[in-house]
């Protein structure tokens, strides 16, 4: 046994690798694909919390985009003695608006002058993240 410690003395000495029991060293596959499970777990986690913020980003984004199209149309009306805009179309080319504008779910806003809702005024709507008019879902300009 001594022999056997002196030899492995010897070869380090001279350079040579003295050489590990197999076992000690490296992963073994069932490790890795736990580790890649636990990740996979963590980041779908996350993938679904940042899709709720992301959603809800959309809605208020669209809160915003309503109340400055009613705004803008307001301003319209004030300068030209009360007379609805027929369209968006309208805000655009009298340059109340730089360009036509979609919701964040890239459908048209809806614009009625004189307002179903607001009857003395305009109703800008989004129909929403569902795409149709008349449901819950659905983002009204505020006065």
């Amino acid at each position: 046994m001594t022999d056997e410690l002196e030899n492995q003395t010897e070869a380090s000495r001279a350079g040579r690798p003295v050489r590990k029991r197999s076992g000690d060293s490296g992963m073994t596959l069932m490790e890795i694909m736990i580790v890649f499970a636990l990740i996979a777990l963590i980041m779908g986690a996350v993938g679904v919390g940042a899709f709720n913020y992301f959603k809800k980003g959309q809605v208020k984004t669209a809160r915003i985009q309503v109340n400055e199209i009613m705004q803008k149309a307001q301003q319209y009306m004030m300068d030209n003695n009360n007379e609805c805009p027929k369209s968006m179309d309208d805000l655009v080319a009298q340059k109340y608006m730089p360009r036509r504008q979609k919701d964040p779910w890239n459908k048209d806003f809806i614009m009625r002058c004189p307002g179903q809702i607001n009857t003395d005024g305009i109703d800008v709507i989004s129909i929403g993240p569902d795409g149709t008019e008349g449901t819950a879902d659905d983002i009204k300009a505020q006065e």
